[in-house]
């Protein structure tokens, strides 16, 4: 694991069928850092935050979460051990009359 990565994700793949969405997938995250996903539509963005958040099963590769091996198998999982999903549209589990905060508990 990288300096300071608490979060690793190392070759990760998946596929639905034949079709492989994500093909060898590799990132560090850091404490205190900001990390932004950005590509075209269709590139795996939703997907990869998707495995990672429990919701869809890792394909292939390897997850840590602070040194330990992390493989959720439900989002419920994923939170128990700290990951939490912050959806960028305001349809898509955020509470519009509640604080930001309050959102994110």
């Amino acid at each position: 694991m990288g300096t300071g990565a608490v979060f690793r994700v190392d070759g990760l793949r998946k596929s639905f069928g034949h079709i492989e969405v994500l093909g060898g997938i590799s990132l560090d995250l850091h404490a205190g850092e900001v990390t932004v996903l950005m590509g075209a539509n269709g590139a795996g963005k939703s997907t990869l935050v998707k495995i990672v958040s429990g919701v869809y099963e890792l394909g292939g590769g390897t997850m840590h979460l602070a040194g330990e091996d992390f493989a959720p198998n439900t989002p419920a999982e994923a939170i128990r051990a700290g990951v939490v999903t912050v959806h960028q549209n305001i349809n898509d589990g955020v509470v519009a009359d509640l604080d930001v905060a309050t959102n994110l508990t």
